[in-house]
């Protein structure tokens, strides 16, 4: 399978498919599809989950990326259970509070691991954008020894990380209001109503937040490999064939 059905593929799985059991499968009945709250949230967070436990057996090993990506999925199903644990049929009132901190969390911490790690060798940065899979980095590096620009060359990895760590953090606070948005209101709903309208909710952000925030993310993400390629050719000489893997 190669690179572009695999993205595809976890599209689908950790955004899409969720989404449609959330939105379809949360209501209780004799139907097939009918699964419940309980059971549609089970369903649609195994998803994710299974993706990247697939991805690990495949690879035998997991990435930085990966790994928050599982932790997300976790501290859904620790804060759905937390919010389902309350009097009642209503779920806890601070759920919502609690949802946008661990939206938040992962966006925060990937943007602090990008500055912790910027000045390394398998640093965040080569997981995002600057990948040997896309990089002729060898040829790169040599290139800047022998124009003795090593000063710049590190300050230049430096910027860029530190550009995507901001934007990662910007990420991180967009996440919180997105999710305020989708559950504040759900506590306004009868008691009786507010598991079926929560689950409405977390379908809504994990849909609103790949269009809101993932993609505005992607694209940023591009801008940052288009600025690294113009500053790594000023810096070594190479043109930009020579400077990408073919």
């Amino acid at each position: 399978m190669d690179n572009g059905t695999k993205s595809l593929l976890n599209v689908l799985l950790s955004v899409l498919a969720p989404v449609l059991i959330l939105d379809h499968c949360s209501t209780s009945g004799p139907g097939l599809l009918e699964l419940g709250t309980t059971w549609a949230m089970v369903v649609a967070l195994s998803l994710p989950l299974g993706c990247g436990v697939w991805m690990f057996l495949e690879k035998r090993k997991v990435d930085p990326i990966t790994l928050f990506g599982l932790l997300g999925t976790i501290l859904t199903g620790v804060v759905t259970i937390y919010a389902n644990t309350g009097d009642g049929a209503a779920i806890r009132p601070d759920t919502p509070w609690w949802y946008a901190a661990k939206e938040a969390l992962i966006a925060a911490l990937l943007g602090g691991a990008m500055l912790v790690t910027a000045r390394r060798r398998d640093s965040m940065l080569r997981l995002f954008i600057y990948s040997d899979s896309l990089f002729d980095i060898a040829r790169i590096e040599n290139s800047v020894k022998e124009n003795e620009k090593e000063t710049e060359y590190h300050a230049l990895l430096w910027k860029a990380s530190a550009f995507t760590a901001g934007t990662l953090f910007c990420s991180a606070a967009a996440n919180f209001c997105l999710s305020l948005y989708f559950l504040l209101p759900v506590l306004s709903q009868p008691a009786e109503k507010q598991v079926l309208e929560y689950n409405y909710a977390v379908s809504s952000m994990t849909w609103w937040g790949y269009l809101v925030i993932g993609v505005p993310l992607m694209i940023t993400l591009i801008l940052v490999m288009r600025f690294l390629l113009r500053r790594l050719g000023d810096l070594t000489g190479l043109d930009r064939d020579r400077l990408l893997i073919h």
